[in-house]
């Protein structure tokens, strides 16, 4: 029923997806969709996690820069080139406009999404390479609202080059002194060494 939901969802986007339709597609019956899944939005939440939870794994490097880059280049491809694309765009569209979805899609969809993402932050804490104060949700949110913003606004590409940006800056506002870079010093035209 997933991969029936998933075809319709690609091909006619999240407003055309019926659970009529995906009842049709799939030759299952109607109450048998129903009993699994309520709502269109119960349907798509399980299709994004089902994709979601056989890609999205904690990459664990060592390093966490590497780490952030992997998860975000990871989101990043189930977004644009996956059915979950489409379902995670549909889910935040009901989510504005049904109560009862938005509930259900914060107590699941976005805390098993930031599972992954915390571990990984937390680990790097631990290691010393971010400062201890380091707050890690306001990472997290800031890691995957810039690449839901791109996504729905569609006004630049989400590109390897965006998430090494991304992870960068990100990681400039956190990283412990020891493992923040040098600034090299650079000289004026009098000669004289400035910082």
């Amino acid at each position: 029923m997933l991969q029936a939901a998933g075809r319709i969802l690609q091909r006619d986007g999240y407003a055309r997806l019926t659970m009529e339709g995906v009842a049709a597609e799939s030759g299952m019956a109607k109450t048998t969709l129903y009993r699994r899944w309520p709502t269109k939005a119960a349907l798509c939440m399980d299709m994004y996690l089902d994709v979601a939870g056989r890609e999205v794994h904690d990459p664990d490097t060592g390093d966490v820069a590497r780490d952030l880059e992997h998860i975000a280049d990871t989101v990043v491809r189930l977004q644009t080139r996956t059915v979950a694309g489409p379902a995670f765009i549909g889910l935040i569209a009901e989510a504005q406009v049904n109560p009862g979805t938005r509930a259900a899609f914060l107590a699941e969809f976005a805390d098993r999404r930031r599972e992954v993402t915390r571990r990984v932050l937390t680990r790097a804490i631990a290691r010393g390479e971010l400062r201890k104060d380091t707050d890690v949700d306001l990472v997290i949110d800031a890691l995957g609202g810039a690449t839901t913003f791109r996504l729905l606004q569609g006004h630049a590409p989400l590109t390897p080059k965006f998430t090494r940006a991304l992870v960068a800056l990100l990681l400039s506002g956190c990283r412990s002194s020891e493992e923040r870079p040098s600034k090299p010093v650079a000289k004026t035209k009098r000669g004289k060494n400035q910082r």
